[in-house]
């Protein structure tokens, strides 16, 4: 089988991106919901970063203990050095001072998560929810998005998919273009029985970020399955052969289908394989066949802009 038919708990990528928000908050003196999508396209610094961070930090403190953005700077700090009980210790001490400080809320929220305590980091989200959802920028506020996208995880984590897409849902409803949030919200679609909204959640999500992200695809796999689409199956298959890197097969998957209903997705595919084998010309004109037919397909003009075929 294909289909992992897993449930889409935490992907490795964004937890490493989390803890490594808590980190670059600490440097760079920012919130953390203001660098987690840049982080998930960045490398580590490594853990000697983290450990620079936390020493400053605890400096800070000591200089100034009733500074509520310092507190929470080392509280990240911690995170960002997967010291998750620390963490939660130093956002603990934020919310005496400030028991509706939504940093700390959000920052306790996901160092429960990551520790394995999903029930506690719950409800720091729902108290966060009910702190922003009635403020004059909810409906573009990023720590409220991301704290209904947390909410989303963990009832789908623990086995509520129905809930699930109700938070996921009011998190898409201020950044309809987050890739994560549309995946998790596809996985619980599919998990409601929704195949159909659940793939099309799905393709939005890999519209976005199309390659070095398998979990996607193995479960647009499960939801074309449901639907006993088999040339979804197919190029689902080959999207994940081509993401586990088994290229000769994602070829011998999708090159069938470039006439198809599924030939945009498939030529697409195609031109990503071809890419990652180093055959750049015919990555180019795979680009091309489907620039002819979309010709504002962003993945397809980001790809062969990189290529250096975009004259001609």
């Amino acid at each position: 089988m294909l289909a992992r038919g897993h449930r889409p708990a935490i992907p490795d990528q964004l937890q490493d991106r989390l803890v490594l928000a808590f980190a670059l908050v600490l440097i760079i003196g920012v919130p953390a919901f203001g660098v987690y999508y840049w982080l998930d396209r960045h490398p580590d610094p490594g853990p000697s970063m983290a450990e620079r961070a936390v020493a400053e930090a605890e400096q800070a403190v000591r200089d100034a203990p009733s500074d509520l953005t310092l507190r929470n700077r080392l509280a990240s700090a911690y995170v960002g050095a997967t010291r998750y009980q620390d963490g939660i210790k130093q956002f603990g001490e934020s919310l005496v001072l400030a028991p509706d400080n939504r940093d700390a809320l959000l920052g306790r929220g996901i160092a429960y998560r990551m520790s394995e305590r999903p029930e506690l980091a719950l409800a720091d989200f729902e108290r966060l929810v009910t702190v922003a959802s009635g403020g004059e920028m909810a409906s573009v506020d990023p720590e409220l998005q991301q704290a209904y996208y947390e909410i989303g995880l963990i009832h789908l984590a623990q086995g509520r998919p129905a809930q699930a897409v109700t938070a996921l849902q009011s998190a898409l409803r201020i950044s309809s273009s987050d890739a994560d949030s549309l995946y998790a919200y596809g996985s619980a679609l599919i998990e409601t029985g929704d195949a159909t909204g659940g793939v099309a959640a799905l393709r939005r999500a890999v519209a976005f970020v199309p390659s070095g992200w398998c979990e996607p695809y193995y479960r647009m796999a499960d939801g074309y399955a449901a639907l006993r689409d088999a040339a979804g199956t197919a190029y689902a298959g080959g999207m994940v052969a081509f993401c586990e890197g088994r290229l000769d097969e994602a070829a011998a998957s999708l090159a069938p289908l470039v006439d198809g209903a599924y030939r945009v997705d498939a030529r697409l595919g195609l031109a990503l394989t071809a890419a990652a084998n180093g055959d750049s010309p015919t990555a180019i004109g795979y680009y091309r066949q489907v620039l002819a037919e979309e010709p504002d397909n962003a993945s397809a003009l980001i790809g062969i802009g990189q290529l250096g075929g975009g004259g001609g």
